[in-house]
């Protein structure tokens, strides 16, 4: 029998998520102006270790809101027959994504302190934006759904959006509106991704090191140029989307059975 917990008082893990965004888009801000971003297009070890830094600190203030990463009990949901094929192929879905794109830039000549500095940067986003959506905002919402029959499946999308809207602070960047829209569009998506993900493990961390890999990129640091293609998007990312439905609708499945098979039994 699996049961849903959303540890934490409600108003303090919302004012957490408040606090958080302010500190770190007002710090992050701070850290544009003070410190060299990039050298030569590559980010500097001294922006990356300023992001890497500020990024553990308000990681760990709202773990300290969320408790703890589990969220069944009395242990995680695994890789069961009903969700298995659908959480196998959001992984496949990650993993050629990221063969493809280390091949790319392992391909660039890029130097060894160069490809370090890459990885800072990625790790903080990954630490950041993971502790904040699949830790403290999934959190969050959980203790709102967790009395509908698809809790977690609301869940995931709430978390998710709120994910992809975070991507429109790049419009204040110069950033086109057309092409801010598709990253929101597809940090949606690949929010409802790594809330599978987060489901199945009970855990966040392996979100968190996916998430890194993906932001392991050169052009992290910089804002993209030109718009992009809404078709190329819809077909790589409406695919995922769909698995990533399929996985939450059966998940949710599985839970309320167990929980009826534990109801009956008590009967």
């Amino acid at each position: 029998m699996y049961n849903l917990k959303a540890v934490g008082n409600q108003r303090w893990k919302l004012g957490a998520i408040a606090g958080s965004l302010v500190i770190f888009f007002g710090v992050s801000y701070f850290l544009r102006q003070m410190i060299t971003m990039t050298d030569h297009g590559i980010v500097t070890f001294g922006y990356a270790a300023a992001r890497l830094i500020l990024a553990v600190v308000l990681g760990l203030i709202m773990a300290y809101f969320f408790k703890t990463v589990r969220i069944t009990s009395p242990g995680s949901i695994g890789y069961q027959r009903p969700i298995r094929i659908w959480l196998a192929l959001i992984l496949f879905f990650f993993i050629s994504i990221l063969s493809l794109k280390l091949h790319v830039i392992f391909s660039m000549g890029l130097t060894p302190v160069q490809l370090f500095n890459i990885a800072l940067i990625a790790l903080s986003a990954g630490i950041f934006e993971e502790t904040l959506c699949r830790g403290l905002l999934f959190s969050f919402f959980l203790g709102i759904f967790q009395s509908k029959n698809q809790s977690l499946l609301w869940t995931a999308t709430a978390s998710s959006l709120v994910f992809g809207l975070l991507h429109l602070s790049h419009l204040f960047n110069g950033q086109s509106v057309q092409t801010t829209l598709q990253q929101v569009f597809y940090a949606f998506v690949i929010g409802m991704a790594f809330s599978a993900i987060r489901i199945s493990t009970n855990g966040i961390w392996v979100g968190l090191v996916i998430h890194s890999l993906i932001d392991f990129d050169p052009t992290i640091t910089a804002q993209m140029q030109g718009d992009g293609s809404w078709a190329a998007d819809l077909i790589i990312f409406t695919p995922l989307l769909i698995i990533a439905l399929l996985y939450l609708v059966k998940v949710n499945t599985l839970i309320n059975h167990h929980r009826g098979i534990g109801l009956n039994s008590v009967l």
